[in-house]
């Protein structure tokens, strides 16, 4: 149920991204004709009489598309019918084409908003204590939980989370013994920390408290938050793209499923501050000046300003359409090593 539940959440994002293009696409007066959420052949297809949209879930749920009348230059009547989008002027080309990404932005921004706000964001706290614990790591196989109190390390007291970070550091695949309170209750655990560097771990995060800010300072907190991990975003793309930082690596979906599933299992707060950051990443990728992206159109619409021309009708689905299977054959190359090959 838990997989289910992390995979409707996911799909959630990318109906959201495309209700972005439709409501705006809709409110310019251009002609929406198919609404998908995910792509080839359908599982399930319903086509309004009222508005004679069809509705329709894809047999593979990897994004999905808006389909407005004249978004393809080649069919009939793009040039001609007023409610064609390739009838409307440049800016009103241009919204709909971001409201997708800007949907998913507004909608990274209310889930921060919301969390901090309403619910509260955990906020480390420096007490010899365990907050989250790291699965497979020694501090799980010693059956160590979140909450538990570090009272001594080898018999010498720890007062705060340093204190037991700089103990357990020291002890690099040596057994340590472990004083802990749980509910009142006091026992020994014997642990082993695992050698990484040169220096000992056993898997844990410091305990937490959970801290609610006020309506405003909350609004502020997710604006300032969207910014940072934007911009730590952008810097790790140019880092993997110049080859400079090696500890970044491109994600496919089954990786982003499986990081959500960890989240979910570490409770509701951690998986919608995910949720949060997914959203944003749609909101980044989506954006790339890459031909067949929301942002390789918007490049191709400020060239249309800027030079008072179109681009050529061919070179503009011959572009898209490639860019679009290169796209798709790249997110399957990642997909198959991540299912695969970890």
């Amino acid at each position: 149920m838990s997989w289910i539940i992390v995979i409707i959440s996911l799909g959630i994002l990318v109906v959201i991204h495309e209700l972005g293009h439709y409501w705006l696409a809709r409110l310019l007066g251009m002609k929406v004709m198919k609404y998908s959420v995910g792509f080839f052949k359908p599982i399930f297809t319903w086509t309004s009489k009222k508005t004679d949209i069809t509705y329709q879930l894809g047999s593979i749920p990897l994004g999905g598309y808006v389909q407005v009348k004249g978004m393809n230059p080649f069919e009939e009547g793009a040039f001609e019918d007023p409610d064609s989008y390739q009838m409307k002027a440049p800016w009103k080309r241009g919204l709909v084409i971001v409201a997708g990404p800007i949907a998913n932005l507004l909608t990274a921004w209310l889930i921060l908003f919301s969390v901090v706000g309403l619910v509260g964001l955990p906020n480390s706290v420096d007490k010899a204590g365990v907050g989250q614990v790291i699965p497979e790591t020694p501090a799980q196989k010693a059956n160590l939980q979140e909450n538990d109190r570090i009272l001594q390390i080898n018999g010498t007291p720890v007062a705060t989370f340093e204190d037991v970070v700089s103990h357990i550091g020291k002890n690099p695949g040596t057994k340590v013994m472990l004083l802990v309170e749980r509910e009142g209750r006091r026992f020994p655990v014997a642990i082993v920390p695992e050698d990484v560097d040169g220096v000992g771990k056993i898997g844990i995060y410091p305990p937490t408290e959970t801290v609610r800010l006020p309506t405003g300072e909350a609004a502020v907190f997710a604006v300032n938050k969207c910014i940072s991990v934007l911009s730590d975003t952008l810097g790790g793309l140019w880092g993997l793209i110049t080859r400079t930082a090696k500890d970044v690596k491109p994600v496919g979906p089954p990786g982003i499923v499986k990081m959500a599933k960890t989240q979910y299992d570490s409770g509701a707060t951690s998986f919608l501050a995910f949720m949060s950051y997914i959203s944003l990443m749609l909101f980044l990728f989506n954006l790339l000046p890459i031909p067949a992206l929301d942002g390789g159109r918007t490049v191709f619409l400020l060239y249309e300003v800027i030079t008072r021309n179109r681009v050529n009708k061919k070179v503009d689905a011959a572009v898209n359409t490639v860019f679009f299977f290169l796209l798709m054959a790249l997110i399957a190359i990642i997909s198959i090593k991540e299912i695969f090959f970890g």
